[in-house]
C-alpha cells in the first residue's frame, strides 16, 4: 500500500489515518495534524485522537509532526494515540521520550 488517507472522526476531535507517512506524503500528514484541534478549539486541556490501526508505517519525520502537536497543546492538553504501528512507538520513545502528553491505547 502507498500512499496516506486521513479521514476526521465523527465522535472525537482527531482523524484517522490509512497509509503510510513518509517522504511522500508526510506534507499530507503534518498539514493535518497541524489544523489540530479544529479552530474555535481551546487548546487548553485539548484531547486529540488519532486512530492508527489502518497505518502501515510512520518515518521519523511523520513521528515528529505527532510530537509537535503534543508540544501544542502541552501542559494540559494530549494526543492520544489509537493502535499505532510499532515503528511509531519506538520513534517516539528513542526520540521523544520526555514529550508530556502522548498517550498509547494498544489494541
Amino acid at each position: 500500500m502507498s500512499g496516506l488517507r486521513v479521514q476526521p472522526l465523527t465522535e472525537l476531535v482527531g482523524v484517522r489515518a490509512v497509509g503510510e507517512v513518509n517522504v511522500l506524503t508526510r506534507d499530507i500528514w503534518e498539514s493535518t495534524l497541524s489544523e489540530l484541534p479544529p479552530i474555535g478549539t481551546s487548546t487548553d486541556a485539548a484531547v486529540v485522537h488519532l486512530e492508527l490501526s489502518q497505518l502501515v508505517s510512520v518515518d521519523a519525520g511523520g513521528a515528529a509532526a505527532v510530537a509537535a502537536v503534543a508540544h501544542r497543546l502541552a501542559p494540559t492538553g494530549r494526543v492520544v494515540l489509537h493502535s499505532p504501528p510499532p515503528a511509531l512507538r519506538r520513534i517516539l520513545q528513542v526520540m521523544w521520550p520526555d514529550t508530556p502528553g502522548i498517550e498509547v491505547l494498544a489494541p
